[in-house]
């Protein structure tokens, strides 16, 4: 069957241009392919460019589950003086100081940001402190201490050096930001430093080289891809998280399961928490967790669990 303008499900990932906010592009890829339902998966600031893999239909539902992965990043931080919103678009807090950058000083500190870590947030965020986005206090000029979060460093490595720019790769855990990083590195290398470029790369298991443009051509010429461009893209709920095991539910099962009944079913994965529901064709019908094991003396590898549906994507 034909995939129609109102009934996309799945992830489509879009390559952000500059300048625009994410809730932009979801305003536009909505408009354009007139799909109800799209979101997106992680916020990207309005400089940075690069993957947003934005959810459409049913696939809206699986939001949180994207959210949570991992993200890879490059990017470029600038030495010699700090700004008010840790990046490019913020105000100087001082002079202009031009370093000599020290490559083998910059590893060093570098290697001491690998790893799990206590990050502070930017004062213009919108993360939430004390009910309001911490945006709202940086423009007021109210100061404010927000709690530190943890975040995981996976890698982080200084690619050049350039003047007073130091591009590097980033990959890190969700809610991390890279701009605090810039920051508190420039802290320790003792003149401030910001970041002046970032691009996201890779956003779980969505790669750059999957995504597509918003249009082709430049300033007044620009034109967006047509609404079947971006359909024709739309990654389906069958291809998804396929980190997750899967296990094929027999048509029984799957009646059971849209009315949120827990089901007891052989899985070939005895050490899986969370299990794909998929049906006999392979589309993905919902998300499971096991709540309990047991062996009925069924013959290895498979094994008996009862498993509760967490997220349900059949029906509209």
């Amino acid at each position: 069957m034909e995939k129609t303008m109102s009934s996309a499900d799945g992830v489509l990932i879009i390559d952000k241009p500059a300048g625009w906010t994410s809730h932009d592009v979801v305003a536009k890829i909505r408009n354009l392919t007139r799909v109800r339902k799209v979101g997106h998966t992680g916020t990207l600031d309005p400089f940075a460019t690069g993957v947003l893999p934005l959810t459409l239909g049913r696939a809206t539902r699986l939001t949180n589950y994207f959210q949570a992965s991992d993200k890879v990043y490059r990017g470029a931080m600038r030495f010699g003086f700090a700004t008010d919103t840790y990046d490019v678009d913020g105000r100087p807090l001082g002079e202009d100081t031009r370093p000599e950058l020290d490559r083998d000083r910059l590893e060093g500190i570098f290697a001491r940001y690998r790893g799990t870590l206590r990050q502070t947030l930017p004062p213009f965020s919108a993360k939430k402190f004390q009910g309001k986005p911490l945006y709202a206090y940086a423009r007021a000029g109210v100061e404010v201490t927000p709690p530190a979060k943890e975040v995981t460093i996976r890698s982080l490595e200084l690619v050049a050096v350039d003047g007073c720019e130091a591009e590097f790769e980033l990959s890190c855990s969700a809610g991390t930001y890279a701009r605090s990083l810039a920051h508190d590195i420039g802290a320790e290398y003792g003149c401030g430093a910001h970041l002046v470029r970032l691009r996201r790369t890779k956003s779980g298991e969505f790669p750059i080289e999957d995504s597509v443009e918003l249009g082709t051509g430049t300033g007044e010429g620009f034109q967006y891809n047509p609404p079947d461009f971006f359909l024709g893209r739309v990654i389906p709920l069958g291809r998804l998280l396929g980190e997750i095991p899967a296990i094929v539910l027999s048509e029984g099962d799957r009646q059971k399961l849209l009315h949120g009944i827990d089901l007891n079913l052989l899985t070939p994965d005895w050490e899986a928490e969370t299990l794909r529901l998929v049906d006999m064709s392979g589309d993905l019908v919902a998300l499971g967790r096991r709540v309990q094991s047991f062996d009925p003396a069924v013959s290895q590898p498979a094994r008996w669990i009862r498993v509760h549906p967490t997220v349900v994507l059949s029906g509209r």
